[in-house]
């Protein structure tokens, strides 16, 4: 132990003055100088904090981190002198929390019996995990969204896990068993077990359902999915009984005959086309179908099971210009930090997320690239709400894109948290679910652009947010939104103000097509729509009442918005102050969406430029200013969304025509506008 101590120490000398080098062809023997450099980052970390460098300099290459890396304030940075981990290259050093498979061997005869595929028996590679080194693989969960278990990377790309259908989803309508009672609350259940269903056909007879089959899928409505374990199947009724209760049951129970989409995950029968794979959990191996030549491309597994970087009540942190991939969890993970700064970083193929900051102040995250993450891309909580004290946590200039690869649910571009932060300029697209969501007070969400998003879910919004009287302050605004999914039943809406969000400003936003609605207004108050063009919708702005239905005043099991409120004094000096509307909000009608301002809208192509349901009276709202076009008024439009792009450049022809409208600098929309 001495000696360790005595040998750090001399390393920690001869570079107490200079920066830190580390390359795959170093020895963590070495000084860590540019001549000769330590040979991984766990070394340089520790070196790190005895010599306190400037800089760690990553050479081309890759960096295996599978128990990941964890950074304290014993690293000694400050703001004014951060320690900052790049790359010698831009985008050559890779961390990486995966272990590479070296040696396949053909699939045997008696393996090969059960699968369904011709072809895959004489296609399919088999690795035998523990003779290389791999150590014993996570059981699946019976029930999750992102399981946070190892997967196969082939070059950069993940595989499929083998499934059924191979595209698409499976169907099933009659329901045998929901597991649960009819809503007890808006739209909960009480769920008694697990439920089952009668299966479109009978495939389930070729699946050895004692190896561990999933099906994955929206059990019950077309905003929760969820992976299930299957229990059994009964060839002779085609039931299928899951292995785990589902939160909502089984089947919609306001539309008894509405089919449920699913597909099958971890079958080893359906292993039966390229770039499937199977990973057996007991017997430790690999069978794998690979989509190209596994002797020239490399072949990973995941299995860092904490987040590549972890770094806790760090003060003083820049990580620029990496690759950070491959990981069961996050990428990376900051914990009660400050004035850190994530720059530049390609972070892909995540089981969890991308970027996480929880706590702390001041945090940036900038111009990185986010993909091919098992749930989202970035999450952000910073700030106290109850102070109103803000984050000054910033999410700018990202693009994030093909999320949500297990957690369709949760796989946005950012999730936003806490009080007074700010993301702007991200380019967000091909999302399951919508492209931002935010909670609390005082952000501000601005010049993003967002498309290709919601191409799984319905009752859902490319911006999103609900269910707080307090959550105010927030300002969404100058987002372009286009090609949006709907798949039906509620929709899609651009900007989603969900059960009886409050208080929000959603200004001079462009929602071009493919949304159901442009905004959503679900029963909230105090909200100011004002100047937002929307064009080719079916609805422009939907206005309805459900607070009646949603909130039952001092009674658990409701939205407790009351108590939500209660939990932030929102009666002190400094939220009357702030929010003077909210402190009298028992007082006036508190279940009624009173308050809400609409002016200056522009509706172009749209068929019903204000949706209001008959409980809504006109006198509850601010409608001043709001004007009307068809398609067919401005030459530069196409006559659908569908046929064609919108020119942003030429939308001041159109706002030139209302009088009083603010101006949209569509020129900074996006990260080319940063």
């Amino acid at each position: 132990m001495r000696q360790i101590a005595a040998g750090c120490f001399a390393v920690a000398a001869t570079v107490l003055a200079g920066d830190l080098y580390v390359s795959p062809q170093g020895k963590d023997t070495n000084p860590g100088t540019r001549e000769q450099p330590l040979a991984t980052l766990q070394r340089a970390l520790a070196v790190a904090r005895e010599a306190k460098p400037k800089t760690i300099w990553l050479a081309p290459g890759e960096y295996e981190v599978l128990d990941g890396l964890s950074l304290d304030d014993a690293l000694g940075a400050t703001p004014e002198a951060p320690l900052t981990i790049r790359p010698t290259s831009r985008g050559k050093a890779r961390i990486t929390g995966a272990k590479q498979v070296t040696r396949f061997r053909r699939i045997t005869d008696d393996e090969a019996k059960p699968l369904i595929s011709k072809d895959a028996k004489k296609e399919v590679l088999v690795a035998d995990l523990a003779a290389q080194g791999f150590p014993a693989l996570v059981n699946l969960p019976d029930q999750f969204r992102a399981p946070g278990c190892e997967e196969v990377i082939f070059g950069t790309k993940p595989m499929q896990s083998a499934r059924w259908p191979n595209e698409g989803f499976a169907t099933f309508t009659e329901v045998i068993d929901a597991g649960a009672s009819d809503p007890v609350h808006w739209v909960s259940r009480e769920v008694y077990r697990p439920g089952s269903f009668r299966f479109p056909d009978d495939r389930p007879k070729q699946w050895d359902l004692a190896r561990g089959v999933y099906l994955h899928g929206f059990w019950c409505y077309e905003w929760a999915d969820e992976a299930l374990k299957v229990a059994s199947y009964d060839a002779a009724t085609r039931e299928l009984r899951l292995g785990a209760k589902h939160a909502y049951g089984i089947g919609n129970p306001f539309h008894k005959d509405e089919p449920r989409q699913f597909y099958a995950i971890h079958v080893f029968e359906e292993l039966d086309a390229p770039g499937e794979y199977y990973l057996d959990r007991q017997a430790n191996k690999l069978f794998f179908w690979p989509p190209g030549d596994a002797g020239k491309v490399p072949t990973y597994i995941s299995l860092c099971p904490k987040p590549l970087i972890t770094a806790t009540k760090v003060s003083g942190l820049v990580l620029r210009d990496l690759v950070l991939e491959n990981g069961t969890d996050w990428a990376v993970s900051l914990k009660d930090c400050d004035h850190v700064r994530i720059d530049r970083c390609l972070v892909r193929n995540t089981g969890l997320g991308g970027i996480t900051s929880s706590g702390g102040s001041d945090n940036v995250i900038s111009r990185c690239e986010v993909t091919r993450t098992g749930a989202q891309a970035i999450s952000v909580t910073a700030g106290d709400r109850r102070t109103l004290t803000k984050g000054n946590c910033l999410v700018i200039g990202n693009h994030c894109h093909h999320l949500g690869r297990y957690d369709w649910n949760s796989g946005r571009g950012v999730v936003l948290g806490g009080c007074g932060n700010r993301v702007a300029n991200n380019l967000i697209d091909h999302c399951p679910t919508g492209g931002i969501a935010y909670s609390g007070n005082e952000h501000l969400l601005e010049l993003n652009e967002i498309h290709h998003v919601c191409e799984l879910y319905a009752d859902v919004g490319v911006f999103y947010t609900g269910r707080d009287w307090a959550s105010r302050g927030n300002v969404v605004r100058w987002n372009y939104i286009h090609d949006v999914t709907d798949n039906g039943g509620s929709g899609s809406q651009g900007i989603y103000l969900d059960d009886c969000d409050s208080g929000d400003t959603v200004v001079g936003n462009i929602v071009y097509g493919g949304a159901g609605r442009g905004v959503l207004l679900g029963g909230g108050r105090d909200n100011t729509i004002e100047g937002n063009i929307f064009i080719d919708l079916p609805k422009g702005i939907h206005v309805d009442a459900r607070g009646p239905k949603g909130i039952t005043l001092d009674q658990p099991g409701s939205w407790n918005l009351k108590a939500k409120c209660e939990a932030l004094d929102y009666l002190s000096p400094l939220w009357k102050e702030r929010y003077p509307r909210l402190a009298r909000v028992l007082d006036e009608n508190p279940l009624l969406p009173m308050g809400n301002a609409m002016r200056r809208n522009i509706f172009i192509g749209i068929k019903q430029p204000f949706a209001l349901t008959k409980e809504v009276k006109e006198e509850w709202l601010d409608r001043e200013g709001n004007v009307e076009y068809e398609m067919k008024d401005f030459s530069f439009l196409p006559e659908h969304a569908a046929d064609g792009p919108l020119d942003l450049e030429q939308l001041p022809r159109v706002w030139r025509k209302v009088k009083g409208f603010e101006p949209i600098p569509v020129d900074k929309i996006g990260p080319k506008g940063m």
